[in-house]
Parts: C-alpha cells; structure tokens; sequence
C-alpha cells in the first residue's frame, strides 16, 4: 500500500512555483505515493492537468495570497473583514487552533507526509497540522524578500517541527541559514520537464520575427520585484541613444503591475508588445534572440532556464539565481543588479549583434541534469 503525501500550496496562479510542481508529478517524482495538492486559495488556472487528486481550501483561506492594499482595492466588505480577521489571528498565534479546525473541514487522513510547497503560509498550515513527516520547500531569497518577516515570532516557533527543508539553490539556503541560524537545509535545484518544453516549442509561434533587428522577451509574472519598471526607463535611454530601430521588445505574461508597467510604456512612448498570459510561452521563445530577465531578486528563475534549454541566450541582473543558471559571457550576459547595470549590458549586446551569435553556439551542446535531483527527494521523502 502506497504511503500518503500531501503537497500544499497557496494559490495555483501563473508563476514559477506552479509550473514547477506541475513538472514535478507529471515527471512521476511523487509517483511512490498516493498523492493530493491542496490548494488553499483557488486563484489562478494552473494545476488543472495534473496526476495528482487536487482539493481547495476552505473561504477562510481566500485572501492569504492577497495583499491588504489588493483586498482593499476590491472594495468587497466580505474578503476586507476576511483579512483583518486572518491579520488579527496571525499577530496573536490563535491561527494556530484556526489551523486545526480548518484542517478538519478540508481533510478526511492523516498523511504519512505533507510538503509545504511554498513559502510563508503553507509554511504555517503544514506546520501546525498533524501529518507524521513535514517538510518545507524554500523559494525565496530570504536576504532580500522574507514571507514571514511580520510573524516571525510565529515562524520561529514552528520551524522545528519540520523534518526536512530544501532550498531550491545555494542563495536561497544561505540567506535562509543566516536568517534564522540554523545550518540543515539541503539544496536540490528545480526539477523541470525538458522534454515537454522541447515539444511545446514545436508548435507555431504567433510573434513574427522582425529581420536586422534584436528580438528579445520578458515572460513571466508581471509583479514589481521583477524590475519590469527600471526596465522600461532603460528602454527611455535606449531609445534617446538613437537604438529604437535595432530592437524589438516582447512582454509575455500578466500579473499585478501590468497595468502600471502598460501605462509606464505609454508616458515614456515606449514601442513594447504585451502579448497577455500564453499557456504556452515556449513556442515564442525558441525564436527569440534573447530572453531578458531583470529581477530585482530571484531565487531560482526557471524561465531563465527554460530559455536556455532551448537554445535562447539571457540578459539577467545578478541574483542569487542568475549566477548559478547563466554561464557569463558565454551563454548569456549577467549584468549589475542595477538601472545602471542594465542599460550599459544592453547598450553593450546592441552595439555587437556577433557577441549574440556566439551566445547562442554555445548553447548548442546545453545540458541540465534532473536525474539526480530526482534521486535526492525520492531518498528524502522514504
């Protein structure tokens, strides 16, 4: 008889932690298992084709992945009173006794493992539930963007009920590590399914390729940590330097900023392509000639790899992520974390087209290894 495993998460929006988990149990990663993915809050459309059992949460739950200026700006009194009631729950710890209850409307077993998937709070949900073996999964770059910062009372509380914690890269573990000083955390990268982006990419892509110019995107979740604002100053400067005609600029994705990063294009007279959210957003950028990824903070940044993976060079600022994934000067260009940094990388790509050429011969013989990966959950979860 299969052991029982419960994978949480707090919404199933467009975004890395989601497609990531899709891989993952499509790639029958958890396969020894009789599998369920909770997901608290059903927002979003991911998940929807997946080989796993997928349950919601109860309405307490509909506004943990809601800012307190997003709930207020939906003016609905229900979801207002919802989030100062989980506010107010959080700051005193009775989320700890909410959490029991509300675990008993959702589940019907106890499970023999549970992974809080995500961090902040599933972190807290996992936590403070009753599965035999717990085991959080960290995404984020804790030095610079930390979940859990307004409970860290909270936090610190229940992180010794964890058996395991896994990061999903060396930034991530080390910032987390400092943070809370503790020392046993394992690494293992992101599991992504190459073969499916391999397939998807075969399918006939809507943006037309513009000859003599450079053809670049930004794909991904539209949300301000990822410098899509510093970026289209950059494009201003760009522009100014008399560069409008050799690039091509194409944004895929939406997500809470898109309306101020459309807006941002406007004032500037920007000529940028919002192309919205695409279910399949390989197929456009096989034929790109460079992915662009100005994060602020990134803790692993898959869509980064996925370009690679299909031969796409990247311009990214230097993240805890960015190091690991982009050889520099190779097959891809990292760049100061900074304005500055930006438009000097590109201004640097546009003036030399050859140095793109060569980027992207490098990328010929590109490989990334998940087989071990893989094996190391699969020995962390028996």
């Amino acid at each position: 008889m299969k052991k029982s495993l419960l994978i949480v998460v707090d919404e199933r929006k467009m975004g890395g932690v989601s497609i990531l988990l899709e891989d993952m149990i499509n790639l029958g990663v958890f396969s020894d298992y009789d599998t369920d993915i909770l997901v608290l809050h059903n927002n979003g459309s991911r998940l929807n084709n997946v080989k796993a059992n997928v349950i919601y949460g109860t309405k307490f739950f509909n506004t943990i992945d809601l800012t307190i200026k997003e709930v207020l700006k939906t003016k609905k009194m229900n979801l207002i009173f919802s989030k100062v009631r989980l506010v107010f729950e959080m700051k005193t710890g009775l989320i700890k006794k909410r959490i029991v209850r509300e675990r008993k409307k959702i589940l019907n077993k106890r499970y023999d493992i549970e992974i809080a998937f995500k961090d902040g709070f599933t972190a807290i949900f996992t936590a403070f539930g009753d599965s035999l073996k717990k085991i959080h999964w960290l995404h984020y770059e804790y030095g610079k963007c930390n979940p859990n910062i307004k409970y860290n009372k909270l936090f610190n509380e229940l992180l010794p009920k964890f058996d395991k914690i896994i990061a999903v890269s060396e930034g991530v573990k080390k910032a987390f590590c400092d943070f809370y000083k503790i020392t046993d955390v394992e690494v293992i990268p992101n599991i992504v399914n190459i073969q499916k982006i391999k397939e998807l990419s075969k399918q006939k892509g809507l943006i037309k390729y513009e000859d003599g110019k450079l053809n670049t995107v930004l794909v991904g979740r539209i949300h301000p940590v990822k410098g899509y604002d510093r970026f289209l100053k950059v494009v201003k400067r760009l522009y100014d330097d008399g560069f409008k005609e050799k690039i091509v600029i194409n944004v895929i994705g939406d997500g809470p900023d898109l309306e101020n990063v459309k807006s941002l294009n406007n004032d500037l007279n920007l000529d940028i392509h919002f192309w919205g959210k695409m279910d399949n957003p390989y197929k456009e950028i096989k034929n790109m000639d460079l992915l662009i990824f100005p994060s602020l903070y990134e803790a692993f940044g898959l869509v980064a790899l996925e370009a690679l993976i299909l031969g796409v060079p990247v311009f990214a600022t230097k993240t805890a992520a960015t190091e690991k994934i982009i050889s520099n000067n190779i097959n891809g260009l990292v760049v100061e974390n900074s304005e500055e940094g930006i438009y000097n990388g590109m201004k640097e790509l546009l003036m030399n087209f050859d140095k793109i050429k060569e980027f992207k011969n490098n990328l010929k013989d590109y490989s990334y290894d998940i087989d071990e990966e893989i094996k190391k959950i699969k020995n962390i979860l028996n």
